[in-house]
């Protein structure tokens, strides 16, 4: 299975003029942990909930005022269609990510992949039969 097959290829995106807020919601409606900011169809920075607890919380910011452009993670780490899946894991481990943007080389935003869809990917063929249940419940 390629990186391509694996990630998921319309992940939740927020604006940078959005509010940390907007951001936190759509976060738990999706349950991504990560969210790209987009622009014009190119990514300009991620947003993770890490990011909006220790702003939201450990600095007391207002996170109802608060735009997504002035917390955002700019020029964040991401990974390319072309990359093996072997390299992603890689990446993720050596960053301690769990989760990264998939990026063309203009900063096109083309997915999204997590240590889940990794496993998945790998393992596919492993084993025949339906999703164990427990997969199902945490991808959602």
């Amino acid at each position: 299975m390629t990186l391509v097959q694996a990630m998921n290829p319309r992940p939740p995106v927020i604006a940078p003029d959005a509010t940390l807020i907007s951001a936190a919601k759509q976060m738990a409606s999706s349950r991504m942990p990560l969210l790209p900011v987009v622009l014009g169809g190119r990514m300009v920075g991620t947003l993770s909930a890490f990011d909006l607890i220790a702003i939201s919380v450990a600095e007391g910011f207002a996170p109802d005022q608060r735009k997504v452009s002035a917390e955002m993670r700019p020029d964040p780490p991401s990974c390319r269609p072309e990359d093996t899946l072997a390299q992603v894991r890689e990446q993720m481990h050596a960053l301690r990510l769990s989760t990264l943007p998939v990026t063309e080389a203009n900063g096109e935003l083309v997915g999204l992949i997590d240590l889940f869809d990794l496993e998945t990917a790998e393992n596919a063929g492993a084993a025949a039969g339906p999703e164990p249940e427990m997969v199902a419940r945490v991808r959602g």
